[in-house]
């Protein structure tokens, strides 16, 4: 098993402009061990959204290496690292993206509908009420989108990315559209999630209190990580 849960090794990240090369990512260097919670932080254009983008896989690094549960991705054809998102890594993001016409508990195991169904509906069925459950929010199982609170949206987008099972949980701005109070219970959420599912976390915010509750908080500036 590996000892990191994530790692990035000398990510850099080049997008082309009219007026030359931009660098979003200058050399990225760092680990996320099992069980941890790591906090990003920066001003706009520091390249946090674009580190979770590449710490998720959803955008490829020009150069530099990311191991996800000891896998390294540039061996990895698109289709084998798009495999391994849906599997070990659960992402979240400001916006819920939940499907209205489901329940929640519909939405926690909407991958299943999408898989090879390894398992058998009841099975994930349950497996979804367990994880609300979990997170404290069994009463929202036969509830849709509408009738929830943002809060309660946040917290089954959350049960969602929980629901593979993933060795890496990532959220980009999970709080930037709720409320200071509804921002932070949601937050606490987050964070107790090495404690109850064992899963490593990684979050992005321009919440200073959000990231205070973090084991570990690291500031990017210009695409470098300068406290760590």
């Amino acid at each position: 098993m590996a000892d990191f849960a994530a790692e990035m090794e000398d990510v850099t990240v080049v997008y082309p402009s009219l007026d030359g090369p931009v660098s979003a990512l200058r050399g990225v260097t760092v680990g996320f061990a099992q069980g941890s919670s790591t906090a990003f932080v920066g001003r706009s254009g520091s390249g946090k959204s674009t580190l979770v983008s590449v710490l998720s896989l959803m955008r490829k690094a020009t150069s530099g290496d990311v191991r996800v549960d000891g896998v390294s991705v540039s061996s990895l054809s698109d289709s084998s690292a798009a495999a391994l998102r849906s599997t070990r890594i659960g992402i979240v993001f400001q916006s819920y993206h939940l499907e209205p016409a489901l329940t929640a508990v519909e939405n926690v195991m909407l991958s299943w509908f999408f898989s090879s169904h390894a398992m058998s509906g009841g099975v994930a069925r349950g497996h979804a009420a367990s994880i609300l459950d979990r997170l404290g929010v069994a009463d929202l199982a036969e509830r849709k989108p509408h009738e929830m609170s943002g809060g309660q949206r946040q917290r089954v987008a959350i049960g969602r990315a929980l629901f593979p099972e993933p060795a890496l949980f990532v959220a980009d701005e999970p709080t930037g559209n709720l409320d200071e109070e509804t921002a932070n219970d949601v937050a606490q959420t987050i964070f107790s999630l090495p404690g109850v599912f064992g899963t490593t976390v990684v979050v992005v915010t321009h919440d200073a209190a959000v990231a205070a509750m973090a084991g570990r908080c690291v500031e990017l500036v210009r695409g470098e990580i300068v406290d760590l």
